[in-house]
């Protein structure tokens, strides 16, 4: 499995999973940038001692590893991160876009509009950022990983609150599966994970903190980070779950539905074949996949290609 010798950028490394990720990376040889604005969980910056902890830990086993500071839901800030990292290694091979936060409480029958809006800029624009930051370099050289970090909150806890931070995963979700059916013809391969793992933001109540600080060790989540990181890596625009020694695909299915009596009275009555049973589940490999299902079942019609129109490029 080869990411000797690739550079790799790991945003939020400053502690938790992302410093799994950074230390899996560079004891597989890999030249690792640390970066960890050193912020607090509701979104205010700190300073880059945290990133430096890690990198310098990097480096006393063996590694090769920088240390960077900036804050990736500022543009020009994660333009200097990806500059630095080409002044110092020259290229960009992998980028890990696990920065985030969980935001400060908020209800959801009292919203506070800004802590929601601090959870998108670092979780999902911050990532958004540096993915722009490298394309240009990686589309260059016909080479590059990108693995974004989502979360199994975007299933749904039910626990009410401003689901900020679940809104910010799905969102996470929704772009990898997107960006990455289109990155592979660049030769990019972009995926996510939704990691369960021991850190401090499963430590913010006590239900989680019992369940990941006993099942889910923080370490376990970083080998299938790494797979994805690597040469042979064989997918784009994929999510997985991953910890406590196990990976496997997450995605969207849908169901052949109810196509008579299509009214409202007409889809109570038959809830059941609106709801579907698991038995029935088709899981569409793009937009158009799902547009040719749908219009399937409901007319009988084939949907032809459509260029441009959810048309998967090879992987190879």
């Amino acid at each position: 499995m080869s990411v000797k010798g690739r550079v790799a950028i790991v945003t939020g490394s400053g502690g938790g999973l992302g410093r799994e990720y950074a230390l899996l990376l560079a004891s597989q040889g890999a030249k690792v940038v640390v970066n960890d604005y050193g912020g607090t969980l509701e979104g205010q910056a700190g300073s880059a001692t945290r990133a430096q902890t890690v990198a310098d830990e990097i480096i006393k086993a063996g590694g090769v590893a920088i240390a960077d500071g900036h804050d990736v839901s500022v543009k020009a800030d994660a333009i200097k991160i990806v500059e630095r990292t080409m002044a110092e290694f020259k290229r960009v091979d992998i980028l890990i876009n696990n920065a985030g936060i969980s935001g400060k409480p908020s209800s959801h029958a009292d919203l506070d509009g800004a802590a929601f809006m601090r959870v998108l800029e670092i979780g999902v624009l911050g990532s958004q950022y540096m993915t722009s930051a490298v394309w240009n370099i990686m589309e260059k050289q016909r080479y590059g990983r990108i693995v974004n970090i989502s979360s199994d909150a975007i299933i749904g806890f039910g626990a009410g609150g401003d689901c900020a931070y679940a809104a910010s995963k799905g969102a996470t979700f929704a772009i990898t599966r997107d960006i990455g059916r289109f990155s592979v013809s660049r030769g990019i391969k972009i995926n996510a994970i939704l990691p369960s793992g021991s850190s401090r933001m499963g430590d913010l109540s006590e239900a989680t903190k019992m369940i990941t600080r006993t099942y889910f060790e923080a370490s376990k989540c970083a080998p299938m980070v790494v797979a994805l990181c690597s040469e042979e890596c064989p997918v784009s625009g994929e999510c997985f779950t991953s910890g406590a020694d196990r990976a496997a695909r997450i995605t969207l299915a849908t169901f052949p539905g109810h196509t008579r009596e299509s009214t409202a009275q007409g889809f109570l009555d038959n809830w059941s074949e609106v709801f579907g049973e698991m038995k029935d589940a088709y899981v569409p490999t793009s937009t158009l996949d799902h547009v040719r299902y749908a219009v399937k079942h409901a007319s009988g019609l084939d949907v032809p290609d459509i260029e441009g129109f959810g048309i998967i490029p090879s992987a190879s």
